[in-house]
């Protein structure tokens, strides 16, 4: 497939498969052009090695999608360089029928039909597939990112973006008396360092899958316990006493996770959830709380996290300790079929 471009000269502009690994430097920059410090060649080839090598999409005994495949694609300018990207992809635990995808332009070719090349083919391939609904993102500091999908189809599921928490200005006297009053109920706060091991993270996992399901900024189901684990506690970011539990009893209540990220004294709040019956207690507002000293002991200067615009307990949680929201992204879904 291929669009000519009138202008200074004429450009031919082709959309090709991926080749690996000769395209990830060139996928990375376009990447970072758009969304600075974003990947490297390196991150993109090791979230393609988690991918299965071969695909077996079908459809199930309910006509749904289900298996796994992907298709990935590049927009190629007449000198070879890469000018826009675009993939879609089902993962083996994703809801049946849901399809994933992501596409991007280089600034300097938008709005010149590049990015409907792109879309047109995930969509054609989508609907090859019998996928139900094709899910996307798309960026909110990009101004005419929102309006081209909805032209084309795409509805708006949620809003989420980023918080940030100068940890310098921080009043470290915030909730002090609510972390006493809530461990006076009976309440525990704990960490997994405290307790680790397969029994405690398997509880952990009960908790997310439990506190996701009516979390606005979540679309599909968690993965299965392994693949969860992998994407919870990695190796690279991941620390077990970053890992903050509320306990009643032997239940898990409430939990909120740090990351270390690579930017030195930035750290990431990766998830908080607290049970629906043990809301409005305050244990949200406690646990981070207590990460946010950790944080601070640690040399952080600098907390972000994110959050959808439409879950306003967090918001307020979030709001009331001090963060300021950031930009972020736009989910989109689009009915493929009934």
């Amino acid at each position: 497939m291929s669009l000519n471009k009138s202008g200074e000269g004429s450009t031919a502009v082709r959309l090709r498969d991926i080749r690996i690994p000769e395209d990830y430097v060139q996928i990375a920059k376009l990447f970072n052009i758009i969304e600075p410090g974003s990947a490297t060649a390196q991150s993109i080839e090791e979230e393609d090695q988690q991918m299965p090598a071969t695909s077996n999409l079908k459809l199930n005994e309910n006509g749904l999608l289900v298996g796994f495949g992907r298709t990935r694609v590049v927009a190629e300018g007449e000198k070879g360089h890469i000018i826009g990207y675009g993939a879609s992809y089902r993962a083996p635990w994703a809801d049946p029928g849901q399809l994933g995808s992501i596409f991007c332009v280089h600034p300097d070719f938008r709005e010149q039909g590049v990015g409907e090349m792109i879309l047109s083919h995930i969509e054609n391939w989508a609907n090859e597939h019998q996928a139900s609904v094709l899910s996307s993102i798309v960026m909110d500091w990009i101004d005419v990112s929102l309006p081209f999908v909805q032209k084309r189809g795409f509805s708006l599921d949620a809003h989420v973006f980023e918080l940030v928490l100068d940890l310098n200005q921080f009043d470290s006297t915030k909730y002090v008396d609510l972390i006493e009053q809530i461990t006076k109920s009976g309440i525990q706060f704990v960490t997994l360092a405290d307790m680790p091991g397969e029994e405690t993270e398997h509880k952990l996992y009960e908790l997310c899958v439990e506190t996701s399901k009516d979390n606005p900024g979540q679309y599909e189901s968690l993965p299965p316990f392994a693949q969860w684990r992998n994407e919870f506690l990695p190796e690279d970011s991941s620390r077990n006493d970053w890992v903050f539990i509320t306990i009643d009893g032997k239940r898990f209540v409430g939990v909120t996770q740090l990351f270390s990220t690579e930017d030195a004294g930035v750290v990431y709040t990766n998830y908080t959830g607290v049970q629906k019956e043990y809301r409005g207690r305050g244990i949200a507002k406690a646990l981070k709380r207590i990460s946010i000293d950790a944080a601070i002991k640690a040399g952080a200067h600098t907390m972000i996290t994110d959050s959808e615009e439409s879950n306003a307990p967090m918001q307020n949680v979030n709001r009331s300790i001090g963060y300021i929201p950031g930009k972020g992204h736009y989910r989109i879904l689009k009915k493929l079929k009934e």
